[in-house]
């Protein structure tokens, strides 16, 4: 059994909410389209989450004959 005081959890708690509200505006950036990579990486990082992104380039479907 643990015993927290009521001053701990409610730092706990606001620790929580505040990581809380961090991985909400990183998911809303995520969402958006004007959200550039570097504040991609720097939401994400604020987060905890390490941010690794890959360029894959589109191609049309070849028409060969």
């Amino acid at each position: 059994m643990t015993i927290v005081t009521q001053g701990t959890h409610l730092h706990l708690q606001s620790d929580l909410e505040k990581l809380g509200e961090r991985l909400i505006r990183f998911g809303q950036a995520l969402k958006s389209p004007d959200t550039t990579v570097g504040q991609l990486t720097a939401l994400a990082s604020s987060c905890g989450i390490k941010l690794k992104l890959r360029a894959v380039a589109e191609s049309e479907a070849r028409r060969d004959g």
